[in-house]
């Protein structure tokens, strides 16, 4: 394989964005609920006015996807670092015997990996995969103005893998519950496949995780007393905030924040996530900076912050 083989990947994965959707979508009438359904994980607020309408599409975006890097591939340290990640709706919104508001059932796969374009052979260092099979409930249980309440997530089984084997396999398992806030703009904005469509969202986590005595057992040979979720923590916390800069008057980008939460308290994470829509493209100036632990799988016990920079395409 061959350098210039990731710029290669990377154009790859514009044509295949700036493309557009998968599937071709309808003219909507902003004046009909149902042609207003915005999908993918990230377009949360009005979600639960639609759910279940013919109009959501049945696969969406679930986490935010990008390809990027943090320096040129002549450097031996560089890597690029990507994530693909999806989600299927299970049942058609009109199933007679499960009603999908009732069962709102999706299927998702998450892969993140790290390639090592920088090295000779341009080894992939690790990749981990992230399948997922959940229940995504509206709510309208509270509206406070413009703070509300939007959704439920009921993570029936979440597994997380790095697919190594012996001394180097890292898995674990979850379940979990997932609620969603937003703050509603005060002016309407436009909805894309990887923005908000509130001005801001508050996603808090919990989970209870099994299936990682290997990675405690690796600690305790190595002298340590921690447990494997004193780095990866026992649930999670993100902020989301769009169109914040220059009071507003710059559109179209929004910054993401997550940290773990119950983990030991020095034992700091944090992934910061900036993305800024191109004009006329299905794709965003994608900027990530992460500190702390846990970045991935292998690297869950080490200490790391850099930064990366590339492109987030949607579909």
């Amino acid at each position: 394989m061959t350098k210039p083989m990731v710029f290669s990947i990377a154009a790859l994965l514009l044509l295949m964005s700036a493309a557009g959707p998968l599937s071709a979508q309808p003219a909507q009438d902003p004046n009909n609920p149902e042609d207003t359904l915005p999908t993918g994980e990230q377009r949360d607020s009005p979600q639960s006015a639609y759910f279940g309408k013919k109009t959501d599409r049945p696969v969406s975006a679930h986490k935010t996807n990008y390809f990027s890097m943090n320096g040129w591939p002549e450097k031996e340290s560089s890597q690029v670092k990507f994530q693909i990640s999806m989600k299927f709706r299970l049942l058609q919104p009109d199933l007679y015997v499960l009603k999908y508001n009732l069962f709102p059932a999706y299927v998702a796969y998450s892969q993140k990996s790290l390639w090592s374009v920088g090295r000779d052979s341009m080894p992939f260092e690790e990749n981990n995969y992230n399948p997922e099979f959940f229940l995504d409930y509206p709510v309208r249980f509270l509206s406070i103005g413009r703070f509300k309440a939007r959704a439920v997530t009921v993570g029936l089984f979440e597994h997380e893998s790095n697919g190594l084997s012996g001394e180097l396999s890292r898995s674990w398992n979850r379940q979990y519950v997932q609620i969603r806030f937003a703050l509603e703009a005060r002016e309407k904005l436009e909805v894309t496949n990887s923005f908000l469509a509130d001005k801001a969202a508050l996603r808090i986590k919990f989970w209870g995780a099994s299936g990682f005595p290997s990675h405690n057992a690796y600690l305790r040979g190595l002298g340590r007393k921690d447990d494997f979720l004193d780095y990866v923590g026992r649930g999670e916390v993100a902020v989301s905030v769009r169109n914040f800069l220059w009071r507003g008057s710059l559109k179209d980008h929004q910054l993401d924040i997550k940290t773990p939460m119950f983990r030991s308290h020095d034992k700091d994470s944090y992934e910061v996530e900036f993305r800024q829509q191109l004009p006329y493209m299905n794709f965003s100036v994608y900027l990530q900076y992460w500190y702390g632990y846990g970045e991935t799988l292998l690297r869950f016990d080490q200490f790391g912050r850099r930064g990366f920079a590339g492109l987030s395409f949607s579909y």
